[in-house]
Formats: C-alpha cells, sequence, structure tokens
C-alpha cells in the first residue's frame, strides 16, 4: 500500500537488497513469528502489514524510513504496541517495529536515564528502581515509554514531579528523511518542544534521556473500594480530603463492576462500585499517616492501601487491562469531578455494555500547571482531571453496542469538559477538529508549522495526525 492507497509489489529481490544493510528480522505474512509480531495490545486491531521490520538501532531505523520513502510505503511505527487507536499497524504496508530496541542504562551520579523506544514502563521501573529512582510516568506497565512521553505522560507520580515530559533532556531522532539528529533544549530547541506532547508527528524517537527521582523501593498506596450506592457520600468526602491533600498525593476515581480481586469479599465481586485510587509519593510511613482518612471514612468493601514496592504498585491495574481485550476510549480534561457530573457516571456504570469497562478519572494539578503552558506540546496543563472512559470486551462480542455506551458517556462529560482531552487517550476516530482541541488554535499553527520543516509530505500520519 502507498501513501496514496495504490497497492505496491515489493520483489523478493527488493527486500533482499534491503536486508542486507538491516541489523534486525524481517517478518512477511508466511513467516512463523509475523502474527505475533503484527498483533497489539488492543485486541480490535486486527491489521496486516506487507512487511514488519524489527529494528536493533537507530541506523536500522533510518534505513527504514528511506525504504519506506523510496518505495511510497504507507508506515507504522510500533514501540510499546498499548496505544489504544492501533496506529502502531498499518494494512498493506510497512510496520517499523521498535520492539527489540528495549534496553534502558542508568547513570547514579547524574540521576540520568537512557531510555531505548521499545521500553515498557514495567522495563523502566524494575531498572531504575534498583537505585531507588524513578521516570514519572504511567499507570500500566506494559505502556510504551515512547508513546506516553510524547503524548505528556501523567500518572502517579505527576503532581508531586510533573509529567513524564517534563523530564526529558534530549533525545535522539530519525526524521521522516530518515536522517538522526539530536534534539533537546539547544540542539532544535523547536522539535524539543513539539516532542513532548505533540505525538509522533515529526519523526521516529530512536532514544530518550530522563532526569531520575528519588522514590521507593517502598511506598504507601492502593485501592479502596465502596458501594456505588455510596457514591454520593464519598465523592464529598473525597473533594473535601484533596481540597488540603499534599502534592505528593495523586488520585484516580474509579466506576466500575467489582472484578474478583482477593482483598474484596466473594459477595461483591460482579457488583457495580465506587473507589479511590491513592498513593503518596514519599515514605511509606508518612504515606500512611497521610492517606489514613481515605482507609477510615465509611463503609468500605475492600481497602488496598498498604506499605508496598512501588513497582507492585504501578502493576495494580495490570490485571484489568490484559493484552488481547478489545478496547475504545474516549476522554475528556475537566476542572473537578462534581456531584452532578459523577451522578451521570453512576448511571453510566449501571448501564455498562460490558463488566469489564471503566470510567476512570485521574486526578492532575500539582506541579503539571507549575510548567508554563507555553512551554510544551502538551496543554490543559490547568486541568483538575482527565476522564477515561474505558471500554473493554472479549473479542467474540459486536463492537457496536460498547462504542456506542463510550460515545454516550462522553457526550454527557461534554458540558463539564474544558474542551477535549488527552491525547494518549485517543481512540482511532479522533476528528481532525478534535486534535486541533486538543492543542488550541495557537499551539496547533506552530506545531503544523513545525510538521511542515520536519514532515512536509506527511510521511508520519499514523498518529492523532497534524496535517502539514
Amino acid at each position: 500500500m502507498s501513501l496514496s492507497g495504490e497497492a505496491i509489489f515489493l520483489s523478493d529481490s527488493e527486500i533482499s537488497s534491503f536486508k542486507k544493510n538491516f541489523s534486525g528480522p524481517l517478518l512477511k505474512e508466511e513467516d512463523k513469528d509475523y502474527n505475533e509480531a503484527r498483533l497489539i495490545w488492543n485486541g480490535m486491531i486486527n491489521k496486516h502489514p506487507a512487511l514488519i521490520v524489527r529494528c536493533k538501532n537507530s541506523k536500522d531505523v533510518s534505513l527504514a524510513v528511506k525504504f519506506a520513502k523510496n518505495y511510497n510505503l504507507l508506515t507504522s511505527v510500533r514501540g510499546g504496541g498499548h496505544n489504544v487507536a492501533g496506529n502502531a499497524v498499518c494494512d498493506g504496508g510497512l510496520m517499523i517495529d521498535l520492539s527489540l530496541m528495549n534496553n534502558i542504562s542508568v547513570d547514579t551520579k547524574t540521576k540520568v536515564a537512557k531510555v531505548e523506544p521499545g521500553c515498557t514502563l514495567g522495563n523502566a521501573d524494575t531498572t531504575t528502581q534498583k537505585f531507588g529512582m524513578v521516570i514519572p510516568s504511567g499507570i500500566v506497565t506494559s505502556t510504551g515509554v515512547a508513546g506516553l512521553t510524547l503524548g505528556g505522560g501523567f500518572g502517579w507520580l505527576s503532581r508531586k514531579w510533573g509529567l513524564s515530559c517534563d523530564h526529558l533532556i534530549s533525545t535522539e531522532v530519525v526524521t521522516a528523511e530518515g536522517e538522526i539528529i539530536n534534539v533537546s533544549a539547544e540542539n532544535n530547541p523547536d522539535l524539543f518542544w513539539g516532542l513532548k506532547g505533540g505525538g509522533g508527528n515529526f519523526g521516529i524517537v530512536t532514544s530518550f534521556k530522563f532526569n531520575l527521582r528519588e522514590l521507593g523501593p517502598e511506598v504507601t498506596g492502593g485501592l479502596v473500594l465502596y458501594k456505588l450506592v455510596d457514591t454520593e457520600n464519598v465523592l464529598s468526602f473525597y473533594n473535601e480530603y484533596i481540597s488540603t491533600a499534599p502534592r505528593e498525593v495523586t488520585t484516580v476515581l474509579v466506576y466500575r463492576y467489582c472484578p474478583p480481586a482477593p482483598f474484596v469479599k466473594e459477595e461483591f465481586h460482579g457488583k457495580p462500585v465506587f473507589g479511590i485510587g491513592a498513593l503518596y509519593a514519599g515514605k511509606a510511613d508518612k504515606g500512611l499517616e497521610v492517606l489514613k482518612p481515605i482507609k477510615q471514612f465509611g463503609s468500605p468493601i475492600g481497602d488496598m492501601i498498604i506499605p508496598k514496592p512501588f513497582v507492585i504498585h504501578q502493576a495494580m491495574l495490570d490485571a484489568g487491562q490484559p493484552k488481547g481485550e478489545c478496547y475504545y476510549w474516549k476522554s475528556e480534561f475537566l476542572k473537578t469531578v462534581s456531584q452532578s457530573l459523577s451522578e451521570k457516571f453512576v448511571e453510566q456504570t449501571l448501564n455498562m455494555s460490558s463488566k469489564s469497562s471503566i470510567i476512570a478519572a485521574f486526578q492532575l494539578g500539582g506541579a503539571i500547571a507549575d510548567v508554563g503552558e507555553a512551554d510544551s506540546a502538551y496543554s490543559f496543563r490547568n486541568a483538575g482531571y482527565a476522564i477515561n472512559i474505558n471500554t473493554q470486551w472479549q473479542n467474540h462480542s459486536s463492537p457496536d453496542k460498547h462504542i456506542d455506551w463510550a460515545r454516550k458517556t462522553q457526550q454527557l462529560t461534554t458540558p463539564y469538559s474544558m474542551g477535549s482531552g488527552y491525547i494518549n487517550f485517543a481512540s482511532a476516530d479522533e476528528t481532525e477538529q478534535r486534535v486541533v482541541a486538543t492543542y488550541g488554535n495557537n499551539k496547533y499553527k506552530k506545531l503544523v508549522d513545525l510538521k511542515r520543516k520536519f514532515d512536509p509530505d506527511n510521511f508520519f500520519r499514523l498518529n492523532q495526525n497534524i496535517k502539514p
């Protein structure tokens, strides 16, 4: 498939010629590892690239880009393969697979980590925690560091220290022409600005350097669950609690059906629940004291806010987001979670098309807002919450009713929205107007200028696309 949509046939000799200088494996549909390589986290995505090139280094990436440009191939880029929109895979084109580039190194003297684009949050946390340090990142360990960072990157540590992209020192980037360049505040500062929230629009990042923070190995965090009928009272308590809670505390509100969790009595399994997830980004004993009001309020049906290794807390939500399930997401930024909006979430929880689905409100603010709105492509730094309307179902089930539920939930949220949502939570059907709204007109114009400079032909277009 070409950029224009016309079918292109690559002969064996053309592929063999490319492979002479390429150090990684090449996979075609008849190869035994092809099917595993083309499948990503979201089971709703079922695409078949003509060729998968599994890069081992930045030179491989450069060769792959030049090859794709030479034959005018539709090209997708796979990092961690966790993006819900499924842009990591394309039909009939070239898939540049970075998953073999998964090294991470830590300089304990400078407190800097160098991370390759195939690394997941789990890879990064396991390595950095050996030295009692972290890269502030996301909330599910199978998420790719690259995609998370390029979209901004918030999680349990964001209120204390800011976004993942705020910790970037420099990157190595392969451009749309296959050139390998260094990008930082000193080198290509305009592109450095755009990489911090502008997604994969401008090139392929082949390494990231991050400032590290000291934390762990033990922290206090977890989840408290209540019966859904108690939501109004619990939310009133919660809003009062967070009004004075320190930045070290980050929370997430959860509306869902109770999974078969061992910390909840079996009688509540499969019943609608409301939850408060929390982490204290500091000493575990201090965290236990600060989070005690959440543990003690009302009549919880389950409480797992306890001291634990940070890597265990980071994996807390993993079991509810398994690879191969089907996912469709919607998102909005909010100032606050009001009682009137919460009532709509309660109603939509009871009307869920799948009992695996979740409505989650991730608390923002704190250090995120310390960075100026104009200082990075990431927008809505003044938001209080990011809503994730997370529809999840089994592959044998028709998607229509699940997608309809997510869209209806988003429509009910829109009157409370600040105008758009988090780019990393966007599904494949986002409109151009929605992408513009994500950045705002002035910032979007700056991103368009950047796109014209670094990718005027829109080679990198399988993303939340900024058109040149």
